[in-house]
């Protein structure tokens, strides 16, 4: 199967739990955002339908890889055991040595999904799925460029992997890969990922990437340099990739964030649409 075939949205109308939902068309785009192929691997497995949207990664320490996006345990079903499925789940990744992140989204079903997976030793964070219009008004703030990086130059991409780097503890695997996957994504005549630096005086100090799609773009991976926060380099990210999908005729653009990010976004015109919550277990020589 090929990666755009691994890849595809994960349809409104083929989703169990979403079909009941009545989803309206802006959410299915929100909640579709971090399905891409930004973070598929080579060995990367897709465990798709049924409800169910997850990935196994045999490869990649990186917890993220390893990723329960959508799931179905549903404890109306005469034959549901939602206990024994989830063990079942955890121990297919953990028996290889792999983290395991599970998305639980307000519709998530048994509904104390949350609670299961914390009584078995996870870490959570909260996570805000956020919409905007790309025709926000929003502008680049005097003081700061921001270039779409061009993957044939050595200097900006090089300064685009270190900036992103930066920005999150990532193992060496898991910054070869992006390395590798991030220059393929990001070339040719119609590339789906546009990856963008922003530099503050003329020194980089910040970056930010888009997933094309089909009718929207989802920007994931911003992260300003310390010494450059408070500078206007988030907003001008922001403002810059909302251009950049405007200048393409699309109309929408989504993103995930953590708490921190979302305040920002959302004070720049993004909206928040609904939170869930990613809940890490580490197998057990990680977690000690």
């Amino acid at each position: 199967m090929s990666v755009a075939q691994l890849s595809r949205p994960v349809a409104g109308n083929g989703h169990p739990v979403m079909a009941k939902l009545r989803m309206p068309r802006e959410l299915e785009i929100v909640v579709n955002g971090p399905v891409g192929p930004q973070r598929l691997r080579d060995d990367t497995i897709v465990i798709e339908g049924d409800g169910w949207y997850r990935t196994l990664t045999p490869s990649a320490s990186w917890p993220a890889a390893n990723e329960v996006l959508f799931s179905n345990l549903d404890a109306r079903r005469p034959d549901a055991e939602p206990d024994a499925e989830i063990d079942a789940i955890v121990a297919e990744y953990h028996q290889l040595g792999l983290s395991l992140t599970w998305c639980v989204n307000p519709w998530t079903q048994p509904a104390d999904l949350g609670e299961r997976l914390l009584a078995r030793g996870a870490t959570k964070s909260v996570i805000q799925a956020l919409l905007s219009s790309t025709a926000s008004p929003l502008k680049i703030v005097d003081g700061v460029e921001v270039e779409q990086v061009d993957p044939a130059s050595a200097e900006a991409y090089d300064s685009y992997i270190s900036v992103m780097a930066a920005g999150y503890n990532l193992p060496a695997d898991e910054l070869a890969f992006r390395r590798r996957r991030y220059r393929q994504l990001s070339s040719g005549p119609a590339p789906c990922m546009r990856l963008f630096l922003g530099r503050y005086n003329g020194v980089v100090a910040g970056c930010g990437a888009t997933i094309i799609k089909e009718d929207a773009g989802h920007m994931t991976g911003v992260h300003v340099l310390p010494e450059f926060q408070a500078r206007g380099v988030f907003q001008s990210l922001i403002a810059a990739r909302l251009q950049a999908l405007r200048d393409m005729g699309i109309a929408l653009a989504t993103g995930h964030s953590n708490e921190q990010s979302a305040f920002w976004a959302t004070r720049f015109g993004f909206k928040a649409i609904y939170s869930y919550t990613i809940y890490q277990l580490d197998p057990p020589s990680v977690a000690g």
